[in-house]
C-alpha cells in the first residue's frame, strides 16, 4: 500500500490518509475497514464527491 500516515491536529485521532487518484470515502473506507458513516463524520468540511489528491482524509480510530 502507498498511502501514509502521520500525525496532525485538528484531526482527533491525528491520523490522516493522503488522497491520490481514484480515492473515494468509500474505497477509502474498505481498504480500512472503517464504517462509511464513521469516515464521513470525521471529515465534515470534506465534500465526498471532490476529493483532491494530495488532501488530508481524518480516519477515526
Amino acid at each position: 500500500m502507498r498511502k501514509f500516515f502521520f500525525r496532525q491536529k485538528p484531526c482527533p485521532s491525528g491520523i490522516f490518509w493522503i488522497v491520490e487518484e481514484g480515492d473515494t470515502f468509500y474505497l477509502i473506507s474498505r481498504k480500512l475497514n472503517i464504517p462509511l458513516e464513521k469516515l464521513l463524520a470525521a471529515n465534515p468540511g470534506v465534500d465526498p464527491q471532490n476529493l483532491q489528491i494530495g488532501g488530508k482524509i481524518c480516519i477515526p480510530l
